[in-house]
């Protein structure tokens, strides 16, 4: 028995609460009604990361949770890079339990591991783990989880390691194939397992009629959820999240995990596979092509190009243009999932034909892999392009001070690839953020800084590091371009993020 299995099927995402920031007061109003419905309706296990929502997701449930005497569930999330030491997880987990006005918190969760060198980092001696040990031991939390973001290769190691209680994956039709083995590996050794992203990221939602074969006859023509039927029909999944912006959006998920699954999961699971195997042009995940001679991922790249068979859907505040929105859909799994980032955009395809001849679709793989290195090359996606961008933003320009707003994933990974790219600086690295819980915090070894320093700090220039947010960050960071200091942005507006 997992420990997930007590739980009801549907559990809550709290990332797409209807809040524009922390004034919004109508919004953070109906985001609290949403969480109390929820609770009310039977829903008990609530996943919260402390940036979800405009960071106003912990502050959402503390007063909901003042609001209901249901009982509930909760992930306390800490992630490597943000947070990297015992004693980081303690004060982390501290935070979520003052926030939230909670005693102890169910499932703590090492966040966003994208691949073993991570995990290997959160297990070391002083490190994450540890300090998730000691707060079981001391009834802090009673669980010790994780949300899985690797190749299915790196998950299934994980998962050997027994390391973790639960584990949260990304799993829909689209990756089917792939996930399978980490699904029935995870059932063999009662891991309790959560599903994030069971409509593949929205590319179901946005083209109902192309997956309507998921349906079978009891599914009512309703693709939607026929596809959440689908995840849950795997006997090892115990939870799907369902991230709600509206009432309507909470009963339409209630309505499918309220009642039985029409349909015997066996027979859906077989059905759908089937269907998905059978669909022209799509890469099913047999992963026959892989043993390129140029060690080229050719599985993983024809996976990642399944997305261009659809409409594509707005992401990260992109509503547009359409070709910057399959980049995002298609380069987002191969560096999130894969690692993948190629050095240059130069295609070292030799044309020997090995990937082709053992395909059983009989794809084009050889002309898809010249293609997926052009559209890196205009979409920027190589390494080669961020060292050219670092170089042409902050490299031997005279400055003395640069800030990072706001500090994170990005920020770190922007002073890790300088440092490989050119060495040492010759200037100070600052960090700013707009959360006052993050004021005169250590991140990454380094103060974080609040807006109001800015003048006092006085910068050269300030980076926009964020890809979700920069347009909203520059409009309120161009006042203190009055004092001399350079407002840039990462990214350029045809170009990937460099971290999703």
């Amino acid at each position: 028995m997992s420990i997930f299995e007590k739980h009801f099927p549907l559990g809550l995402g709290t990332s797409r609460f209807p809040i524009s920031g922390p004034d919004d007061t109508n919004g953070i109003e109906r985001s609290i009604g949403l969480v109390c419905k929820a609770l009310e309706r039977g829903i008990d296990y609530i996943d919260v990361g402390y940036i979800y929502s405009a960071g106003m997701a912990p502050f959402v449930l503390k007063e909901a949770f003042l609001q209901t005497t249901r009982s509930f569930s909760i992930t306390a999330k800490v992630m490597y890079g943000q947070d990297r030491t015992a004693d980081d997880a303690r004060r982390r987990v501290e935070l979520y339990l003052k926030t939230m006005g909670l005693e102890k918190i169910q499932y703590f969760t090492c966040w966003t591991i994208w691949n073993y060198e991570i995990f290997e980092k959160i297990m070391k001696k002083g490190g994450i783990y540890e300090g998730a040990l000691r707060m079981k031991e001391e009834g802090l939390i009673d669980h010790i989880c994780c949300s899985l973001h690797a190749a299915p290769d790196d998950i299934l190691k994980i998962i050997d390691s027994k390391a973790f209680e639960g584990i949260t994956i990304s799993y829909s039709m689209l990756n089917a194939a792939n996930m399978r083995p980490v699904l029935d590996t995870a059932q063999v050794n009662d891991i309790g397992v959560t599903v994030m992203n069971p409509l593949g990221g929205g590319v179901i939602a946005q083209n109902k009629e192309y997956f309507s074969f998921a349906c079978g006859d009891r599914d009512e023509g309703n693709t939607i959820h026929a596809a959440l039927r689908f995840v849950k029909a795997h006997p090892a999944v115990d939870i799907v999240l369902g991230g709600v912006k509206s009432e309507e959006e909470l009963e339409d998920s209630l309505s499918v995990f309220s009642r039985v699954d029409p349909e015997p999961p066996e027979e859906r699971l077989k059905r759908v596979t089937d269907s998905v195997a059978g669909l022209k042009g799509f890469c099913t995940g047999c992963k026959y092509c892989e043993g390129c001679p140029k060690k080229i991922p050719t599985a993983a790249i024809m996976q990642a190009r399944n997305t261009l068979l659809f409409e594509p859907v707005a992401a990260y505040n992109r509503t547009g243009p359409e070709e910057l929105l399959y980049h995002i859909q298609m380069f987002r799994p191969l560096l999130h999932d894969e690692g993948w980032l190629p050095e240059t955009a130069e295609n070292p395809c030799i044309r020997c034909g090995k990937c082709e001849k053992q395909c059983t679709q009989k794809l084009g793989i050889i002309d898809a892999v010249a293609d997926t290195y052009y559209r890196a090359e205009q979409a920027h996606f190589t390494k080669e392009a961020h060292k050219e961008r670092l170089k042409e933003l902050v490299y031997n320009k005279g400055y003395t001070k640069v800030g990072l707003y706001p500090n994170g994933g990005f920020s770190n990974l922007i002073i890790r690839l300088y440092h490989e790219f050119f060495g040492e600086p010759e200037f100070e690295w600052l960090q700013f953020n707009s959360d006052p819980k993050m004021w005169g915090q250590m991140a990454d070894e380094r103060i974080v800084h609040g807006p109001d320093e800015i003048p006092s700090l006085l910068p050269d220039m300030i980076l926009i590091c964020t890809y979700k947010y920069d347009q909203e960050i520059e409009n309120n960071l161009c006042q203190y371009e009055s004092y001399g200091v350079r407002i840039e942005k990462l990214h350029r507006l045809e170009e990937m993020p460099w971290v999703f």
